[in-house]
């Protein structure tokens, strides 16, 4: 009887050992995906950054207007603007 308990614990010492090994790769296999999304995630937010900064200098009005004038635009007239309540009463 005491050799089937100890045969039987010695399985259980294997299993739990082949339990732990499996364990323990499934996590260092998680830990490795979980650096690279880090670092992705790190890129993504630097590329955010400086395409933010870009966008900033892009639409500064000092840039923008003389590329306006070059296109033809200019600043709204006076006389452009319209009242609400006559341009409904035209229609």
């Amino acid at each position: 009887m005491l050799r089937r308990v100890n045969w039987a614990l010695m399985l259980a010492t294997l299993a739990s050992a082949f339990a732990l090994y499996a364990i323990k790769y499934d996590t260092r296999r998680l830990e490795v995906r979980v650096q690279a999304q880090e670092r992705a995630l790190e890129k993504a937010e630097s590329d955010v950054t400086v395409l933010t900064a870009e966008r900033a200098h892009l639409a500064r009005p000092d840039r923008l207007e003389p590329l306006a004038r070059l296109l033809g635009l200019a600043p709204i007239a006076s006389g452009q603007y319209l009242r609400l309540d006559t341009n409904a009463a035209d229609k």
